[in-house]
């Protein structure tokens, strides 16, 4: 696996209100997991970065070190999985939780084939992802600044070419003004929905109705996405990235 993320400053920058005052032992545990995990002790990490992530704290790359911690321990690629999906669904761009999330993958039992989008659609989502939700946000509100500049030369422009470049400039800084935040404000929704999951059981049989004497329609494996359309009781209709669906007991799953 790639790098681990050795950054203190997560503390400084994950942790507020009530767990500041806990900000020296989370340090402490940070220090504890690094140093155990450069040692090849991921058991010992493993256990220190869940501890730090058990007081409240929420990071990408506590996540990301989380992930590479079950990923070299060999007990669970399914956690390894879900810990870089969470990295990812925190910060979309981060590259090499990308990588590290290809490699894992290629470690399941199950290969199955994703129902193809339209073209447009996947390109609008590669460029959202391409940034976080903070970076698009701040990038609207500079071209918002830069709108209000254009618009204040066009209104008190003196000349005609002025007028009509502040004119143009500004459509296009709206524009684009508009686009950054509707991408910070889709990747928000994203962060918050809880419709997607990770098969944590080494076997699941997805079900034609929610018990157990269902008819068995596919077998899936852990490690393997899912997309939870409906809940009942103890069960959960999900969706295969290729379509198919069925009744997986609530428990097999882990959201994302």
């Amino acid at each position: 696996m790639r790098r681990i993320i050795i950054i203190s400053i997560l503390l400084a920058t994950s942790v507020s209100g009530s767990f500041a005052n806990n900000a020296p032992e989370l340090d402490s545990l940070w220090n504890k997991a690094v140093s155990a995990y450069t040692s090849a002790d991921y058991r010992t990490a493993l256990d220190s970065f869940l501890s730090i992530e058990g007081e409240g704290v929420q990071s990408a790359d506590l996540y990301y070190n989380i992930a590479n911690s079950y990923y070299k321990t060999g007990n669970s690629n399914g956690k390894a999985i879900l810990y870089y999906r969470r990295a990812l669904r925190m910060n979309p761009s981060f590259e090499d939780a990308e990588i590290n999330l290809s490699m894992a993958r290629a470690q399941t039992l199950d290969k199955i084939d994703v129902v193809p989008e339209f073209v447009l659609i996947t390109w609008l989502k590669n460029v959202r992802d391409s940034f976080s939700s903070d970076a698009w946000a701040w990038g609207a509100v500079i071209l918002f600044v830069l709108f209000l500049v254009a618009l204040f030369f066009f209104r008190f422009g003196r000349s005609s070419s002025v007028v009509k470049a502040s004119f143009v400039t500004g459509v296009v800084f709206l524009v684009a003004a508009v686009f950054c935040f509707g991408c910070s404000v889709s990747l928000m929704n994203e962060y918050g929905r809880e419709d997607k999951a990770v098969v944590m059981s080494p076997v699941s049989s997805g079900k034609g109705s929610p018990n157990e004497n269902g008819q068995s329609l596919f077998v899936i494996h852990e490690g393997t996405d899912v997309s939870i359309i409906e809940e009942l009781g103890q069960w959960v209709r999900v969706e295969l990235s290729d379509g198919r669906q069925g009744w997986i007991k609530r428990n097999d799953i882990e959201i994302i």
